[in-house]
């Protein structure tokens, strides 16, 4: 994996949200993969402007270029940003990998996909209809379940519950090893470890 892109919102109003939470564990791979950043102008500075569309850092990984992206065009328009960046360092999808939201699967549960349809997410669609495939690898985070009268724009723009905030750390460090293992071996391979059908969410 070249590329890996942590879908969310822009500004402090959205930092906590659930919708953001592709956010939060970008931020968290910022910190753990700090040995490994590379950086050609400026040793040590942290996330850098991508022609106004996104933040992004550099890095090597067991000799090879990794980049991490977080757009700021908004969950809606996530593929413009990813779509130049990838495009400049000629990144194929299929080395693109996507962090995101999903309230389709319980709070605490991790999906690996190596590409499909978009599931109803906005920001999916972006990417996919920006780079032209569905062929675009995933790590979806559970956020759900969604209360039945609560609208889907409320519940993933809502902050997470005490409960849920509590167990939140220890969810993101799980998904920042399936993040690892996706860069080391591929979706296919983070797919027999993270996706058993008996897996757990966090509790």
């Amino acid at each position: 994996m070249t590329l890996v892109v942590f879908l969310g919102n822009p500004g402090r109003e959205y930092e906590a949200t659930r919708h953001n939470i592709g956010f939060m564990l970008g931020d968290l791979a910022a910190q753990k993969l700090a040995p490994h950043f590379f950086y050609p102008e400026k040793k040590g500075e942290g996330w850098r402007d991508w022609r106004g569309l996104g933040l992004y850092l550099e890095a090597r990984r067991n000799g090879q270029r990794l980049y991490l992206l977080k757009p700021s065009t908004f969950m809606n328009a996530s593929g413009e940003a990813v779509q130049s960046l990838a495009g400049f360092y000629k990144i194929p999808p299929e080395e693109t990998l996507a962090v995101y939201d999903d309230m389709s699967l319980p709070f605490g549960r991790l999906r690996v996909r190596a590409g499909g349809s978009f599931g109803g997410h906005l920001g999916i669609s972006s990417l996919i209809t920006m780079l032209g495939t569905q062929g675009v690898p995933r790590l979806r985070l559970g956020i759900g379940p969604r209360p039945a009268r609560m609208d889907a724009k409320d519940f993933v723009l809502g902050k997470f519950s005490k409960e849920e905030a509590v167990l939140l750390p220890d969810f993101l460090g799980r998904a920042f090893e399936a993040l690892e293992a996706i860069i080391d071996l591929g979706p296919e391979g983070a797919m027999n470890r993270y996706n058993n059908a008996g897996d757990k969410s966090v509790s």
